[in-house]
């Protein structure tokens, strides 16, 4: 009995930490300035408003300390220049340019394959911005706001969410913005493993190795 209770515990727990998300949040307004990075609601918050760091678990601080802190250390002591000659190294490896081309055909597909469904995987939580912004002239603020149109057009969803008001008296910028940007781990797991399979991991890792100077290619 209690065997299969645990193993249940287990795969809940596991199933838990699987459907968790990678989630990163920025919000900007005039009183607070603050960017979140962590798994789920456990990671690292920065306030650079109060020049703040935190740890958070589950959504509660436990610690902070100031950003600042190492700056405001002692001063670090210069070091000393070693004047002893290092001991003979191993003879070096080559590693062929025609070796590096061969497979970076391969490996840039796979790359681009990888970040392009790593983009598809992201998940918009939240997103709100409001922007107020004007240029030196009326006509560049005029083509700002076509672009803000044409990019609303383009992106139906972020319609509601995104507001630009021109300013046609003059140069200024102000607004807020709050984003929350998130990617399940299971399909970064998933993601990275098509990655392995796609690469060529034989090839790469002969090619870090590199090959002896004087060995001729077979």
């Amino acid at each position: 009995m209690y065997v299969v209770s645990a193993i249940v515990v287990l795969v809940v727990f596991a199933v838990a930490v699987w459907l968790l998300r990678l989630r990163v949040q920025l919000e900007i307004s005039n009183d607070r300035r603050s960017l979140f990075v962590g798994l789920g609601r456990t990671g690292r918050e920065y306030d650079y408003l109060r020049r703040v760091r935190s740890v958070r678990v589950l959504g509660f601080r436990v610690s902070s300390s100031p950003i600042d802190e190492k700056k405001a250390g002692k001063p670090e002591r210069p070091e000393k220049k070693s004047t002893t000659k290092p001991p003979p190294g191993k003879p070096g490896r080559k590693r062929p340019l025609r070796d590096i081309l061969r497979i970076l055909p391969e490996c840039s597909k796979a790359l681009w394959g990888y970040t392009e469904g790593i983009l598809r995987s992201l998940i918009i939580e939240h997103l709100e911005a409001e922007i107020k912004g004007g240029f030196d002239t009326p006509d560049l603020t005029g083509q700002a706001f076509g672009y803000y149109q044409a990019a609303l057009a383009a992106a139906p969803a972020v319609v509601g969410r995104v507001r630009f008001t021109p300013d046609w008296t003059g140069p200024s910028l102000s607004g807020s913005a709050r984003v929350s940007v998130a990617l399940p781990l299971y399909l970064l797991l998933y993601r990275s493993l098509v990655l392995a399979v796609n690469l060529p991991l034989r090839q790469i890792v002969k090619l870090a190795i590199g090959k002896k100077r004087g060995d001729q290619d077979g």
